[in-house]
């Protein structure tokens, strides 16, 4: 368990499944995904077994003392030599709008390179999901570039835009923030 400030990140737990699965299968969370499958029961409890022995990704549930279940967040490709790791976060739809995404975010880059070790964060987001990139460019990710026409929506392709942090970048936008 880790907690920043008033956000908690946790380990899954059999009984957050439920849970998981109705945000996954929401289509305001799968539209901003690249794999739009729905999850059944059986595929997620497979999943959820196979997360044992997985040392190249953790996924987390964050909350906070009022809610126990905020959202997810995940961490994969983790790249322990180069000190690299991609992150997500998804925020349970009757939750968004309220601050929650970056708080949570906030937890997941203090967690990356404060005791992950970590030298660059790394995200990929589509771009047309206008509210991730701002809340990305807030926590001070730049664009790095685009895979192009990577992901099809609704009747066309859509860039695939990846959007780094590095732990300069991130040391420095504290030291901004403690002083104003």
């Amino acid at each position: 368990m880790f907690k920043h400030e008033s956000i908690t990140l946790r380990i899954i737990e059999e009984s957050d499944l439920k849970s998981m699965r109705k945000l996954r299968n929401d289509p305001t969370t799968w539209i901003n995904l690249t794999d739009i499958e729905p999850i059944d029961s059986e595929s997620q409890q497979r999943w959820f077994q196979s997360l044992v022995d997985r040392r190249d990704r953790i996924y987390l549930v964050a909350c906070d003392d009022e809610h126990n279940f905020l959202g997810i967040t995940r961490m994969d490709e983790i790249d322990r030599t180069n000190r690299s790791i991609r992150v997500g976060c998804d925020i349970v739809p009757e939750m968004r709008g309220q601050g929650y995404g970056s708080k949570v975010f906030a937890a997941v880059l203090k967690y990356s390179f404060d005791y992950m070790n970590m030298h660059r964060v790394w995200l990929a987001v589509l771009n047309y999901n206008q509210v991730g990139i701002n809340l990305y460019k807030k926590s001070g990710f730049q664009k790095e570039g685009s895979y192009r026409d990577a992901i099809f929506r609704d009747g066309r392709y859509h860039d695939y835009t990846i959007m780094s942090l590095l732990e300069e970048e991130y040391r420095n936008g504290q030291q901004s923030a403690k002083q104003r």
